[in-house]
């Protein structure tokens, strides 16, 4: 019977991980490369637009450092950017609104997505005097706990959260940090473990996950139109704790995500 209960306990053990992993998988290395931007047409000035901007994302996305927007040594290589484009593609973004005027044909946003040439673009950063983000990046059990008007609750799967959800698993994506979030119906870990930072709790939760890196952190809304946070993460390589007050919940998240990527890859200044 005990061996029996054994048995049932490592099976769903491994199917938790299973599905938890299954949210944010880890970005393959040629995944690093590559960038999606919205433009308007297809024509040439609006295409170099895109492939700059792309270039700024992956170059941030492969150094961890968010800071370098716009800074002299990623102007080296952003001015670049369509010399090291590999392959590009449009998506038209009202593909199934008929076309109905001369406007429409000519102003229609598109989706242009882009792939590096990893050589050239590894060779513009060692040029420009930047280094790559080495090792492996963390996968990142998240919990975050909001206070709203409505309540207080802890970001989910699923269920309440879903603006913020949305904007978190973008910068995800965007900054190739996998994230976990816990399901909608879970004990391990409430709002009050959150604030109170009881970590026993939240690293055992995050482990169940199938996270060996942990954020977790506060958004409140201040009763008018924005949030104040708090935030920790920490993982077997990395610390860092931080505020952000008066913040839209946008600026709070993707920025939760831009210093995990400073506190991992270890370049932030």
């Amino acid at each position: 019977m005990i061996h029996l209960r054994r048995i049932i306990l490592f099976a769903t053990a491994m199917l938790m991980t299973q599905i938890a992993a299954a949210q944010s998988p880890p970005s393959l290395p040629e995944d690093l490369y590559k960038a999606e931007t919205i433009v308007t047409g297809t024509g040439e000035a609006e295409r170099m637009r895109g492939f700059r901007i792309g270039a700024e994302d992956v170059l941030i996305k492969l150094t961890g450092r968010a800071g370098l927007a716009g800074a002299k040594s990623a102007k080296q290589v952003v001015e670049q950017a369509a010399a090291l484009v590999a392959e590009h593609s449009y998506e038209d973004r009202m593909k199934d609104i008929p076309i109905h005027d001369e406007q429409g044909t000519r102003d229609r946003p598109h989706y242009l997505r882009m792939r590096f040439d990893t050589a050239k673009f590894d060779a513009a950063l060692k040029n420009a005097g930047l280094k790559k983000w080495q090792g492996e990046r963390p996968t990142l059990a998240v919990w975050i706990g909001i206070r709203e008007p409505r309540g207080k609750y802890v970001l989910a799967r699923e269920g309440d959260g879903y603006g913020q959800r949305e904007v978190l698993k973008d910068a995800s994506k965007k900054r190739a940090i996998p994230i976990l979030l816990p399901p909608e119906k879970q004990n391990a870990v409430n709002y009050d473990a959150i604030a109170k930072g009881n970590w026993p709790a939240l690293r055992k939760a995050s482990k169940e996950l199938g996270g060996n890196a942990v954020l977790y952190g506060l958004l409140d809304f201040d009763g008018d139109a924005h949030w104040n946070t708090r935030w920790v993460v920490a993982g077997d390589r990395a610390y860092a704790k931080w505020k952000m007050n008066g913040v839209t919940f946008d600026a709070a998240l993707k920025g939760a995500i831009d210093r995990v990527a400073a506190a991992f890859s270890k370049q932030a200044k």
